[in-house]
């Protein structure tokens, strides 16, 4: 049991690997190496291209549609366990590496779906990286009550605290960021129409309603 999870663990962190070749450079024998020149994840291509989860031609490397499906699971179960740990237990961009990887070969698909009700169904990780959606996103079920609201739904004197900004829009993000929009912030709802005001630390900040929707909060923290 320990060897095939031992296994099960390299073909998940291999899968990872090559998502994230695919994301941000090329899914080739030439990049996998430059990032991994240490050979571990080379290895590991030799032994899972057989299995029918990638496929290597020449210097290509591509995902089968069953791997990609595969890998689509492994990087949601990751970042969502990477937003739970930010957002949730609070922990830093830092701490949460470890332990998310932990969880990605953890998580049951179920359980998986319910975090993502829980948090809203966050578009991005904390790094700001977009996370796979699911079915749960794509039928938008609330099976699960959702702690985190977005601002747009509270009233004028309502608190709460921002647990997540969900935009993949990294330009209003970084703005959000600098006007001190930050997860952890406190807030007061001032005023919701025809612009969204808020209070943070006596300073009033304005944003236009589609800005509302994307910046969620945990209602009366304590």
């Amino acid at each position: 049991m320990i060897q095939n999870s031992n296994k099960n663990d390299r073909r998940d962190e291999l899968l990872e690997v090559l998502w994230r070749l695919e994301e941000f450079y090329e899914m080739t024998t030439s990049q996998l190496q430059a990032h991994d020149p240490a050979g571990i994840y080379q290895e590991s291509l030799q032994e899972f291209s057989t299995n029918g989860i990638i496929r290597v031609t020449g210097s290509q490397i591509q995902f089968t549609d069953h791997g990609r499906d595969m890998a689509r699971g492994i990087i949601r179960r990751h970042r969502l366990a990477e937003r739970l740990l930010v957002d949730v237990l609070n922990k830093t961009n830092r701490e949460v590496e470890d332990a998310a990887c932990e969880f990605e070969h953890l998580l049951a698909p179920e359980l998986v779906d319910a975090i993502c009700t829980i948090l809203g169904h966050p578009q991005v990780c904390p790094h700001g990286i977009a996370i796979p959606e699911g079915p749960c996103c794509r039928e938008d079920r609330r099976s699960v009550e959702r702690v985190a609201v977005p601002i747009s739904q509270l009233k004028v004197g309502d608190e709460g605290r921002i647990a997540f900004i969900n935009t993949t829009d990294m330009k209003r993000m970084n703005k959000l960021l600098s006007m001190g929009l930050s997860p952890g912030v406190r807030v007061r709802l001032q005023q919701r129409y025809p612009a969204c005001v808020v209070s943070v630390d006596n300073n009033n900040l304005a944003f236009d309603q589609a800005i509302s929707q994307e910046i969620q909060v945990w209602m009366n923290p304590q």
